[in-house]
This record gives structure tokens, sequence and C-alpha cells, in this order.
């Protein structure tokens, strides 16, 4: 009952549904024409012997391998797996699954499917060979020059200068056999076929005349930045090196392959673009609202030192800044945030921060948005901005000797953003459509119905993060240019610039940039946000309705904000209740079959909070699951966690800490936000010592105090 759940949802996602149209109608052989999870009917035929007969055949020691990396003793690794997987034994089982050979496809393929979402959503394919192929690597760079990035064809013809699709982009599949070469676009139902054949004459463009040598060095620099990137994690570089492994057996497949992309031609992408893109042998899908369809080797240097290095300096204006070299590989990040995020928004400006972000990396007065995305992209580097619950942040990434272009591109997107009038309109229209892309998903739309019932339709933390499509509609240049002038101050933000630097040639261009052009100002939204009152809790839940297969069940309550006293209690509480073997995923999943998704999570604002248990099950089980979960809670309150799993949760959360500080990148945002929030920038070195010294009773007082029933909201999502 739980995989049928999974089915379920999948036939929720609306990517999950295209994905799955593509690869059916692309292949007629090739097991990738099945979706991974398998096919419904067909699983419901299955019975306990057939899984214990495939258990035994595929589950033999000489099928599997194991990939261990990070501060390990090797030999005592060794003893352990020798301790525990040695005693397995070869079982029989056929060593050669043979792969059926995939045809050549002989004309276009063409479906189009209706699906309940507001947005059609499209991609193309071709053919490609597998990743073994000497041809890989030139079909890689094609992909990005074609559709990697925002100076790529792609976006700047189809997005940017044609306004005709949300978003556009372009891939290469390439799994141990044959792959797909990938076009896809979200785009307004009327502009889908338009969006197609502009995709289309950009592509025949490429094979025409070829890519110029800084398209081509851009895609090169790129290949290579992503390649570092795998490299700073202890999870990535284990995941390269089992990848590599299962798909050719060559351990140094990643190192091959990124030299090989070094050594691509200009000449070599334009054969491949007209050795594979055919337009006789293509296929084309889409998923249309209903009746839309219309026509057709790393380092192991220690990191547990690496945040002792930490310089903090403040400059006259109130700037704050947070320096750290780190030169395990030669890759740096600069994080500039500010806070309000949220707490900027009011009902009629709900979704402003957002906007502004969308804004802040386009055009400034020095570059167009264009000519920024060439710039970054050129260097193999990014840049980026968000928003989220209490901040907002400019970050960018390049590598080691591009770091004075980061902090001018990122002091430039603070300090001399154009807020193009132009570029407002169509950045409005993308992020409207992004809040009916989030309409489509069921916890999406419960989540911002729980919001509402905690905080309050008038409350920051109540409104929808992204905005309502009529507050953004009505979002002008003046309130934008106002809220960039109150939040980017001196005195409300802090810069991080971590990785390979000299900290005090990072210090310089900082003061450069930042001191005299970036006013002094105040901190912004200190004290409590603004809102009406809270509304009471502990009433009946709210019934939520939509047009989808599942249904979606919240308990929220509301609670302490970032630095309540409870704080750690309840971040071991969601660590406790998130995992596969909480007590809540056990008793719903597992022993009754009621859903397949069960967990818990929080919004941590400034001065409150919530957090929320969240089941995903069928309209038919809801009065079941409601029942059974709010056992669990009140369970939890009573008696808070068993030894055992305040044990794993200990455990579990600490393990979580150190992996997210693994990467320079992770560690500046991480630093920066703590020490903009008030918390100090070392926050996250007191946090280790603070979960240890939790006891169980600590945990109970507070799931008691925290998960009352007079704290409570409940929402229920389902068919209509």
């Amino acid at each position: 009952e739980v995989i049928r759940r999974e089915f379920a949802m999948g036939d929720d996602n609306p990517d999950q549904v295209l994905s799955k149209l593509l690869f059916r109608t692309a292949f007629a052989e090739n097991p990738c024409r099945h979706p991974v999870i398998g096919h419904l009917d067909l699983f419901n035929q299955l019975s306990r012997d057939d899984l214990a007969g495939y258990y035994h055949r595929q589950y033999s020691p000489d099928n599997l391998f194991l990939v261990i990396v990070g501060d390990v003793d090797t030999d005592r690794v060794r003893d352990l797996v020798g301790q525990h997987l040695g005693p397995m034994t070869r079982r029989k089982r056929r060593h050669h699954e043979v792969i059926p050979s995939e045809p050549r496809q002989l004309g276009r393929r063409e479906v189009h499917q209706e699906f309940p979402t507001e947005l059609s959503r499209s991609e193309i394919a071709w053919h490609i060979p597998d990743v073994s192929h000497p041809d890989m690597p030139v079909l890689d760079l094609m992909a990005s020059i074609a559709g990697g990035g925002r100076s790529s064809r792609l976006y700047r013809g189809v997005r940017e200068r044609l306004g005709l699709a949300h978003s556009v982009s372009a891939y290469a599949y390439t799994p141990a056999h044959a792959g797909l070469f990938i076009v896809s676009a979200d785009t307004e139902p009327e502009k889908r076929d338009e969006a197609l054949a502009a995709s289309l004459d950009s592509l025949r463009q490429l094979a025409a005349d070829g890519p110029t040598v800084e398209e081509l060095e851009t895609a090169m620099r790129q290949s290579l930045s992503a390649q570092f990137r795998t490299l700073v994690t202890m999870n990535g570089q284990a995941s390269d090196l089992g990848s590599n492994w299962i798909l050719t057996r060559n351990l140094d497949f990643t190192r091959d392959y990124v030299q090989a992309t070094q050594r691509v031609t200009q000449a070599n992408i334009t054969e491949a673009v007209r050795r594979y893109v055919l337009d006789d042998a293509m296929t084309v899908v889409s998923l249309n609202p209903p009746a839309a369809k219309g026509s057709a080797k790393a380092p192991a240097a220690s990191r547990r030192d690496l945040a002792e290095q930490v310089r903090k300096v403040t400059l006259e204006n109130g700037l704050t800044l947070l320096l750290l070299p780190d030169d395990r590989v030669p890759l740096v990040s600069t994080y500039a945030t500010f806070r309000g995020g949220m707490l900027s928004a009011t009902p009629e400006t709900a979704g402003i921060s957002p906007l502004l972000c969308r804004l802040l990396t386009k055009d400034t007065k020095k570059r167009s948005a264009e000519e920024v995305a060439r710039l970054v992209e050129s260097v193999g580097g990014s840049i980026g901005a968000g928003s989220g619950r209490n901040t907002m942040h400019v970050s960018a990434g390049v590598m080691r000797p591009d770091l004075p272009l980061a902090i001018e591109l990122v002091g430039d997107a603070l300090l001399e953003p154009a807020l193009n009038l132009e570029t407002l309109e169509r950045e409005k229209g993308f992020q409207i459509a992004s809040i009916k892309a989030e309409d489509d998903r069921p916890f999406s739309v419960a989540m911002q119905g729980l919001r509402e019932a905690l905080f309050g339709a008038a409350h920051p933390y109540g409104l929808r993060p992204s905005g309502s499509r009529q507050s953004v509609a009505a979002l002008q240049r003046e309130p934008l240019a106002h809220l960039l002038s109150e939040t980017v101050v001196g005195q409300n933000g802090v810069v991080a610039v971590f990785g390979d630097i000299d900290a005090s040639q990072a210090e310089e261009l900082l003061r450069q940039r930042f001191e005299t052009a970036l006013p002094r100002g105040q901190a912004a939204f200190s004290g409590r946000p603004v809102g009406s009152d809270f509304p009471s809790l502990g009433g009946d839940p709210i019934e939520l309705h939509h047009d989808k297969e599942q249904a979606i069940l919240l308990v929220g309550f509301r609670t302490g904000g970032i630095a309540t006293p409870e704080r750690a209690s309840l971040d071991l509480l969601d660590e406790a209740c998130s995992d596969m073997a909480s007590r809540v995923f056990i008793r719903i999943r597992e022993d009754l079959g009621l859903a397949y998704s069960v967990g818990a999570t929080q919004l941590i604002g400034l001065d409150t909070g919530l957090f929320v248990f969240y089941v995903a099950t069928s309209p038919q089980q809801l009065d079941l699951v409601q029942s059974e979960l709010l056992d669990e809670i009140d369970l939890l309150r009573k008696e808070g966690l068993e030894a055992e799993e305040f044990q794993r949760a200990k455990n579990s959360f600490l393990g979580r800490e150190i992996m997210g500080r693994q990467s320079a990148q992770q560690l500046a945002s991480q630093t920066a936000v703590d020490e903009l929030l008030g918390l100090g920038w070392d926050h996250f070195r007191q946090v280790p010592d603070t979960i240890r010294g939790l006891q169980r009773d600590m945990i109970q007082a507070t799931a008691a105090e925290s998960f009352s029933p007079e704290r409570r909201a409940i929402v229920r999502l389902t068919r209509k």
C-alpha cells in the first residue's frame, strides 16, 4: 500500500509524468521506456515469493560494491566490511543481463497529453550513444552551449529575447547504454508550439554556424568547475567513484572525461549537432492544461579546524565581513546576505522580495543581463540571488583567479541594479508562472493553508513566500527600489568570502567595493514582524480541496523562533520525526501501510516558527491517518523519545551538522546568516555541544508544551 501511494504521488507530479511520457515514446525496446518504479498493474500481481526470488537472484556479494570516503581508518574499515559482509555466500544468478538494442528511430514521434496544470511542459529528444562513446564529451558541451545556463543560446533567445518560455534548457541523458539529448521548456499553453519551433531554430543555427570560441571556452570551464564542485564533499567524492565504477568500471573515468572535454573543438560541436539533431528522428512530448493540447581525486586534509581561521571584520559603514581561506579545491564562494526576505512583505506586496532578487542578477548600470550571464559563465562561475524567511542574498561562485570579478558582480547586483521596466514585467510573468506551478503541487497548497492558520493572513509568515498572482502582477519599480534601499545597507548585512583566497586581498577588494558605496543605514526588521495578532488555534480541521489523486494531512504547531530556549530540543524532535526509522513513519507507513510520505519539518522565524507533521495518503484513508497521527503525537507529548530513538536522532543530527560544513559554500552561507540574525558567525560550533547536552526529559518537556492541542492547527487537502 505504501508503494501504491508512491505511484499516486508520481502521477500527481507533472515533471515525473512528462519524463515517463518522453521515455516510453522515445524508446521502443530499451528498458528505459519503463518507469523506474514499474507499472501498477504488474506491481499488484507481485507476491512474497516474487520478492524473495528477486532478492536471492540479485543480492549476491559478486553483484555488490562498497564505496567509503572520509576520515576513516582503512584497515579498520576493511575489518568491519569483512566482519559484516564476509559471511555472505555467492548465489546463483544470471551474470549477463541482455539489454535489447534500441532500433534506429525512423520518423518523428509526437505525443501531447492533458494534465491538471496551468503551464505547458514540453520536451524534444534525440537518441545519442552511451556514456562511453567518444562523442559524449562533445554532446555534453553541446548541451551546455545550447541550454546550459543564462548565457546559453536557448535561454538568451527563447526565454529572454522572444519571451516564449518561463524556463528552457538542454542536457544529455547518458546512462551505461543508449541515451537522449533533451531540450525542455515550460511555457504558457498558447506559446508552446512557438517556443518549440524557436528552440529547434536555435539548434539549426548552431549546426549552421557552429559555436563561437567564447561559447566553447565557457562550456569547458563550466564542465571543469562542475567537476571541482563534486569533489568538495565526502558524499560527492563517494558518488563520483561509485558512478564511475558502476557505469564504466574505471575509477578515473570522470578525470578522463573532463580531460576529453578540454580537447573538444568548434568543429566537433558543429559535426555533433548535424549528426544527432535530426528533424526526421526527433521525439516531441508535452503536458498541457485540459483542452489546450493544440496542434502538434580530492585532497584528504582535515576539515575540523577550518572554522578556527575565520576572520571577522566590520567596515566603517557597519557591514560585517567574514573571511575564510580554504585551499583544498581552487574555488571561492562569495555570499552577501541582508535581513529581509518574507519579513519585508505585506498582503499587498507579497512576493516582493523574490521578485527583487530575480532582478538583482539581471541588468545592472554597467552591463545587460546577457552580458552578466556571459561574463560569469565564461569563467565557469555562477551568480544567483534568493529570498528566504528572514533574509535575502546575492551569491557568486568562481575559481580562484576570478575572485575580483565575483566581488565586482555581487557589488553591482546589490548597489547598481538597473531594475529595468521591461525585465521587471518579464520576471513578474516568470514568478506568476512559478506560482501556477506551486498550485500543481498538493503539499505546497496544504502548507500555505497551514501557514495562514498558524500566523494569520496579514503576518509575513502567513503569506505565500512567492506572493499571489494579484500581488505580484501589481508590483511596480518604485516599491522594489524602496525595498532595496531599505534592506541593502551596511548595518543590515554580512558578506562572507570563503575558499581558496588570500584573506587580506579579499578584505581589500571588499573594502574597495562596499565601504564607500554602501550606505550605513540601520538594521531592518529587527523587532517582531508586522502583522495582526496571531489567530486562535485548537479548532476544527481546515478542509481544502484540489483535483489530484492524493490527500495531504498536516498537523502544525506554532512554536518559538530562532533563539527560543527550546530551539535545540525542537531541532532534535524534528530529526527524530523525519527519518525512516521514526515512530510516526514506522506506525503509519510500515505497520499500517497507509501512506508513502510521512515526516516532519519546521519553519524557523525570528520571533516565531512552526513545527509540522505531514502525511501523503489516499482520500479514503485520510480519517484513519489523522487518528493514528494524532495518537502518535499525543504519545510523543506524554512520553517523549525512547532511549534508542533519542540517541539515533542525536547521532543523525550531529552527522548532518558535520556534513553541512564540508564545503566552503555551505559554511559561508551558514555563518553569514547566523551572524546576521544575531546568533554569531560561530554559532554552528556551539550546536554540537548543545545537542550532546540534551537529556530525554528535556525533549519530553518541550514536546509536552509545544505539541499541545491548544497550539495546533490541522489542514486536510483532498480531492473535490
